[in-house]
């Protein structure tokens, strides 16, 4: 397989700023690229540690960058910010969806919400962040995983991780997929399906998680979810999210458990993963088999996968929650590189890929 694609950013995590990443891409009005996504400060770069919304630019088609500089800080009652998504709203606002972590009750464990943030001014201040979930638990959702549908519906994936015992809200692994949507152009939100789960999930650990949607040329809806089941569960839906097949397992998109990011860009879907799915006697090291990192090219609108390229392919790292940005003659692609062996260390990357050497 080829390897593509060249490194224009590296900001290399430490003590101070032990993880960056899981970001997203949007161009702004005088023609820069803002790249949202989160940071966090101090502590082990843990799924709980303290962490903002972070941003950097580029005012050269991703060539160079600027220092990063905090977009929306954390406020003293959060346990962090992470995974942000951001979007064109119809009235020229940017929109940001993102996940605030919060202390639970005594008794409880962390618990989150989902939030969106507009900005009027090209990112430079934001709205106070509106709770659209409306409710407590514990869900995820991952960075540039939302999409404004072609009939205007922005749809969010997300994920259940938590049921209620004894009156108090308790975190669960096995996860149920989701869909919360707006059809105001964000005034407005709610869920619009039922909870969705992995068909055994009496086998499965992880159920259906970290799932991403895409649409077709036709309209259709695909969803892919990260499960601990040697591959990537696909669903789809014919009526823009309202209900979707039954998840069923899609062996050409074999992963760990680790998610999937597809996007489709001019005549191409581009699905960027990794392939390597944790089966017996495999060296997973303790990145959890995230190497290779892979971009699969379909010219058929998703139905098929004909050519893959090698983003990354280094055994001793890991490489995970990418981003992807159409650049017109070229695509930016962000993740985080899973580094440092004795704790963790977790850089964000930014590579451009001309699609001439798609």
């Amino acid at each position: 397989m080829k390897k593509i694609g060249r490194q224009t950013l590296y900001i290399q995590a430490d003590e101070q700023n032990p993880r960056s990443g899981e970001g997203c891409f949007i161009r702004l009005i005088d023609g820069s690229i803002l790249h949202a996504y989160n940071r966090f400060r101090g502590g082990d770069g843990d799924d709980y540690d303290s962490a903002d919304i972070a941003g950097i630019k580029s005012s050269d088609e991703g060539e160079s960058w600027t220092e990063p500089f905090i977009l929306i800080k954390k406020d003293e009652g959060a346990t962090n910010l992470m995974c942000p998504s951001l979007i064109r709203m119809k009235n020229g606002d940017i929109g940001m969806i993102y996940v605030r972590k919060y202390p639970g009750a005594e008794g409880e464990d962390v618990l989150d919400t989902v939030i969106f943030a507009r900005s009027s001014d090209e990112g430079e201040s934001w709205s106070e962040g509106a709770d659209i979930l409306g409710e407590r638990g514990y869900v995820v959702i991952e960075n540039d995983h939302v999409i404004t549908l072609e009939n205007g519906r922005i749809l969010i994936p997300f994920n259940r991780h938590s049921e209620t015992k004894d009156g108090k809200i308790k975190f669960i692994y096995r996860s149920r997929m989701a869909f919360l949507a707006s059809d105001d152009d964000g005034k407005s939100w709610k869920q619009i399906c039922d909870n969705y789960s992995h068909p055994f999930a009496e086998y499965s650990r992880t159920g259906l998680q970290e799932t991403m949607v895409f649409q077709e040329s036709s309209g259709r809806l695909r969803a892919y979810s990260r499960t601990d089941t040697l591959c990537q569960y696909e669903s789809v839906s014919d009526d823009f999210g309202v209900s979707w097949t039954v998840p069923r397992p899609n062996t050409f998109f074999s992963s760990p458990a680790s998610p999937m990011l597809v996007r489709k860009i001019d005549d191409l879907v581009l699905a960027i993963f990794n392939p390597i799915p944790n089966y017996t006697t495999r060296k997973t090291t303790r990145f959890a088999g995230r190497t290779p990192f892979v971009m699969a090219v379909s010219r058929d609108d998703g139905n098929s996968f004909g050519d893959i390229y090698i983003l990354e392919d280094d055994p001793d790292l890991g490489y995970c929650y990418p981003s992807i940005f159409d650049g017109g003659d070229y695509i930016l692609v962000a993740y985080y590189v899973l580094e440092g062996k004795d704790r963790n260390l977790d850089s964000n990357k930014i590579i451009k890929i001309q699609k001439s050497e798609l």
